[in-house]
């Protein structure tokens, strides 16, 4: 507790001691738009839908280390769907500290607290939904070392989600938990150093995701872990070309795995960004890994993702941005797969004082083993956002 209280000592004395040291800054953005599918599901119910979110950043210049902080609050209102509504609010920060020449310590960690809707059941005259909330957190550690010409970095990460029992619509129906908890331990450590006029790296992670006992088989969720060793080069090109490519494999371990499942598959990421004439930037991007929080499946999914997009500018205030993404999921528990494909085109004109007005138009379409679980969801939103 003593470092704790010390370093928040630090922080204030030097807010309020030397106000210079001190920048921050306010983000705001708010608009509305029509979804044509607002549970992302077969039912395909339609809403329009106002939002608003608003941020403040900031950061203090203390000797030999920064301390950087972030407030945040969003909300998205349904207009026929209620329950469905979004709320969310959280707080984040950050710490880097010199502890040598050649050694820094960094630090972070975050919490939101998250509260939305979701449908339960939809029949003709009968339409069930719920609210459900939950809490995300996050911390991590790293230390870098320069030496022998390049960098080594460990970083520890621990990510939690905990979710509260549902609240359903109908108020017969008892509170009921629908969703697991998890814990996510992530160590990660690397080395990286020049090599053919850019930079090559080598990767070894762990990551360990964890379910609690009492709610695995009731609630369908299982623990994984994965091991990673992989390769990676980086480099900038005289005229604005960059790439990055990283390989290696992956295996991914669990007692609930079944013993016909290919346990060690191939990692993959690429980025690769051109430069165009007349304002315009093209990127592409492709990656595989597996992943074990935020998925469908019980256990873990193996994810293929391509993305193209386009950046261009077509006067001094008006800029076109295109993208597209494909997503092929593998389950790894069940015999299933899913594939999502996302396009989204937005104008953004830029007002005065950097303020920009935002016309989006965006369709998500998902195919699944079972087609009758597909899907297709096109959106419509206009947004206005700034920061002073």
């Amino acid at each position: 507790m003593g470092l704790f209280r010390g370093l928040l000592c630090a922080v204030f004395a030097a807010a309020f001691c030397n106000p210079a040291n001190a920048d921050s800054t306010i983000d705001y953005s708010f608009g509305g738009g029509w979804t044509g599918n607002v549970f992302k599901d077969p039912s395909a119910l339609s809403s329009p839908f106002t939002e608003g979110k608003l941020s403040l950043r900031g950061s203090l210049a203390l000797e030999n280390s920064e301390f950087a902080y972030g407030l945040n609050a969003s909300a998205r209102r349904l207009a026929r769907y209620r329950f469905a509504d979004e709320r969310r609010a959280g707080a984040e920060f950050g710490f880097d500290r010199d502890l040598g020449e050649a050694v820094k310590l960094t630090l972070r960690g975050g919490i939101e607290h998250r509260q939305e809707g979701d449908l339960f059941l939809a029949l003709p005259g009968l339409l069930i939904g719920y609210r459900k909330a939950e809490v995300a957190a996050a911390a991590s550690a790293g230390i870098t070392v320069e030496h022998a010409g390049g960098k080594s970095r460990l970083v520890a990460a621990l990510s939690s989600l905990q979710r509260a029992k549902a609240r359903f619509t109908l108020p017969a129906l008892p509170h009921t938990r629908l969703e697991a908890d998890n814990r996510l331990l992530d160590l990660t450590g690397g080395h990286i150093r020049p090599l053919f006029g850019g930079e090559a790296g080598i990767t070894l992670q762990y990551r360990a995701n964890r379910i609690p006992a009492g709610q695995q088989h009731p609630l369908d969720r299982f623990p994984a872990e994965t091991l990673r060793g992989s390769l990676a080069y980086g480099r900038a090109f005289g005229d604005g070309i960059t790439l990055m490519a990283e390989a290696g494999i992956v295996r991914v371990g669990s007692p609930e795995l079944g013993v016909s499942v290919d346990r060690t598959r191939p990692f993959l990421k690429a980025e690769l960004a051109i430069p165009l004439p007349r304002d315009t930037v093209f990127k592409a991007k492709f990656g595989r890994d597996i992943q074990l929080a935020d998925i469908d499946d019980p256990l873990g999914e193996d994810v293929r993702t391509a993305g193209l997009s386009l950046e261009t500018a077509l006067t001094e205030r008006l800029k076109l941005a295109l993208a597209y993404e494909h997503a092929r999921s593998d389950w790894l528990y069940y015999d299933y797969r899913t594939r999502t494909t996302a396009t989204t085109a937005t104008l953004t004109y830029t007002l005065a004082k950097g303020a920009a007005a935002a016309l989006e138009y965006s369709r998500l379409v998902r195919r699944e083993t079972d087609k009758a679980a597909g899907f297709r969801v096109d959106g419509l939103a206009m947004r206005f956002s700034g920061s002073f």
